[in-house]
């Protein structure tokens, strides 16, 4: 009997342990791929400087980082976002300035952006 209520009772706290777990928010990851005109490359940073710096100052946003790729052919940067939920995301991307950064960096592309959200 000690055996059964002992079973039960760690039966019962895994579930309130995973329960836990699955109402918890969880991180999401975004990667974004522009290729950006070769002649553009200089106005291109200096848009982005201003969206990196922006974005790091939100609340759900955990990191922000800009890469540029320096072993191909292109001209093309890789941004690495980190939020705390789903709802950040949509903070970001509801932001004016995300909004006037890209109003300002089409002109720029050299081919359509690649966005991935894990």
């Amino acid at each position: 009997m000690k055996k059964l209520v002992l079973l039960l009772a760690i039966v019962c706290l895994t579930g309130i342990s995973y329960a836990q777990q699955k109402s918890e928010p969880m991180k999401k990851t975004v990667v974004a791929r522009l290729t950006i005109k070769k002649e553009a490359v200089e106005n291109f940073v200096k848009f982005a400087q201003k969206i990196v710096e922006e974005t790091r100052k939100e609340t759900g946003c955990i990191s922000y980082n800009l890469y540029k790729n320096t072993f191909g052919q292109e001209a093309e940067f890789i941004f690495y976002e980190e939020y705390k939920d789903q709802a950040a995301i949509d903070f970001h991307n509801k932001s004016e300035y995300l909004k006037q950064f890209f109003s300002n960096i089409t002109p720029l592309l050299a081919g359509k952006p690649i966005v991935e959200v894990f």
